[in-house]
């Protein structure tokens, strides 16, 4: 029979970034610790999460079925829209590095502005990201080593609602040969070895 406790339903959610190489907390409960940002507000949407493989099968001569099916990629992404307009997710959207970004300070009667150009392939800009959904005290977290955004939606600047930045990014080779994503998630219980 199933057990309703054992369904998550995302009810709330955060984002953090980070330079790629950071320290991922050690579990879902802990801390995001020095240098994971929030990346701010979330759409009521949430997160979505894909999991993509490209396949090989081998045949052999007289079997009816494949002998051998093989996993040849295998690509995750996270789908997320932001509500805020900050550095971070400008940088994100138009792939622009921070540090190529201007700020210019506030002066007498006049606004402080940021400014850049986009449009240069040239420049790509990865992070860390992490990821908690949570839901009556029980997280999954999500811990992705190394991501850059491959996909964006349109910003709509009107007044029927804020201008979001609507952003997927894929799971990347983790440094050093590490995991390219982590998964912790609270209240799961391992069956017993038998």
């Amino acid at each position: 029979m199933g057990d309703a406790s054992n369904i998550i339903v995302g009810t709330a959610g955060k984002a953090f970034a980070a330079e790629v190489g950071a320290t991922f907390p050690t579990g879902p409960e802990e801390s995001w610790g020095t240098g994971w940002t929030d990346m701010g507000f979330v759409t009521p949407d949430g997160l979505e999460e894909a999991l993509e493989e490209e396949r090989t099968q081998l045949d052999a001569w007289g079997e009816d079925a494949p002998v051998i099916d093989l996993a040849k990629k295998r690509t995750q992404t996270f789908k997320l829209t932001f509500r805020e307009t900050t550095a971070r997710l400008l940088s994100l959207y138009y792939q622009v590095q921070m540090s190529k970004m201007v700020s210019t300070p506030s002066a007498t009667g006049k606004k402080q502005f940021v400014s850049f150009g986009s449009g240069s392939t040239a420049d790509t800009v990865e992070i860390a990201l992490g990821l908690d959904v949570i839901m009556s005290g029980k997280r999954h977290r999500i811990a992705i080593a190394r991501c850059g955004v491959t996909d964006r939606g349109a910003i709509k600047h009107s007044a029927e609602d804020s201008s979001n930045y609507e952003l997927t990014f894929t799971a990347l080779a983790a440094p050093g040969g590490l995991q390219s994503v982590q998964h912790m998630i609270t209240e799961v219980v391992l069956p017993e070895a038998s």
